[in-house]
């Protein structure tokens, strides 16, 4: 694999948002022939929860992207739900749209539309999703598990911190790109000597949900030493409980539990900027849309890699000095950091 940068390219359902441009040049991104030759490029995205800050950063990107390419981009929100994923899907088969994103809530559940969908000879490309037989991937640098990456750098900090300690993960059970996440840190943090006492589920996908399972956990693993969250909201939940439990938040070095969540929204950088939070990975969601639409018109180009991973950015006390508002950042297809495979 190879990180470079790329030269410039040349919801009806309850909640749909629509981002739509044709041709010419973006304010953001430069400028493109793409849109000159007249077509415009139909893409439908299904996202997993538009209410979450990373998605809408991501859609402000692909948004801003499709401009650049000259692309028509639909997102259909699928609330964290399998089965409005499905009909959001089937919305966009019945569309006839030129290329389809998902980002699979339940793989067992999505089968059958991804069928219908290779079937009727629409590409489809997966964000953090590889499974049913999607045949491009765009990921983010934190949805993956490589030496070296970020759950290992991750489980550094927390064994640095607290050698052999004990360690508390919260996930999003059946979600695959969560899963694995959760199976990689696992696995690092215990060829770390680090001990998983716990793993509860926040089904609520909040931080309310996160303060909950954590207060409770509170009672049982008094003593934990780091709790790792698949997301920034239960990490802040888990914080709020620490906090309620009169437990003080470590900032890497300093006495109190590790806390760590990933998503970079700006509520979990403002908490590690302010003790609440010991770290978060920031995917660069807006970057990671204008990735996806790059894949976009990779594909209706034919030369689309199979699998494309974003760089991610880990963020703590010493780096959230540096960090930029993602809506305040200047994006282009030349400033992208990713690597690639066949």
């Amino acid at each position: 694999m190879r990180m470079r940068r790329i030269a410039p390219l040349s919801m009806g359902l309850a909640a749909v948002l629509a981002l739509a441009a044709c041709g010419g040049s973006g304010g953001d991104g430069g400028s493109s022939e793409a849109g000159a030759s007249g077509k415009t490029i139909k893409v439908g995205y299904a996202a997993p929860v538009l209410a979450q800050p990373g998605q809408q950063a991501f859609g402000q990107g692909a948004g801003e992207a499709a401009k650049v390419i000259g692309a028509k981009l639909t997102q259909y929100d699928s609330n964290v739900q399998s089965a409005r994923q499905i009909t959001n899907l089937q919305t966009m088969l019945q569309q006839k749209m030129d290329v389809i994103g998902t980002w699979t809530l339940d793989p067992g559940a999505t089968a059958a539309i991804y069928g219908q969908i290779r079937s009727a000879g629409i590409p489809l490309i997966g964000t953090n999703s590889d499974d049913n037989g999607i045949q491009y991937s765009v990921w983010t640098e934190n949805t993956t598990c490589e030496k070296g990456g970020p759950w290992e750098q991750t489980a550094d900090l927390i064994a640095r911190k607290a050698p052999g300690g004990k360690v508390i993960t919260i996930g999003l059970d059946g979600v695959p790109s969560i899963d694995a996440n959760v199976k990689c840190f696992t696995d690092a943090a215990k060829a770390k000597g680090l001990q998983i006492v716990a793993h509860v589920s926040n089904t609520s996908d909040d931080s309310a949900g996160g303060q909950r399972l954590i207060a409770d956990m509170l009672t049982r693993h008094p003593d934990v030493d780091a709790i790792w969250g698949y997301n920034d909201a239960s990490a802040l939940g888990a914080s709020a409980a620490l906090g309620a439990a009169g437990k003080k938040i470590s900032d890497g070095t300093s006495d109190g539990v590790v806390v760590t969540g990933s998503n970079g929204d700006t509520a979990a950088i403002d908490a590690v900027r302010e003790g609440r939070l010991t770290a978060t990975w920031d995917p660069n969601n807006r970057e990671y849309g204008w990735l996806f639409m790059k894949i976009v018109k990779d594909v209706e180009d034919g030369k689309a890699a199979a699998r494309t991973v974003l760089k991610s950015t880990l963020i703590t006390k010493d780096t959230v000095g540096s960090w930029v508002d993602p809506s305040k950042r200047t994006i282009s297809f030349d400033t992208l950091q990713f690597t690639t495979a066949s």
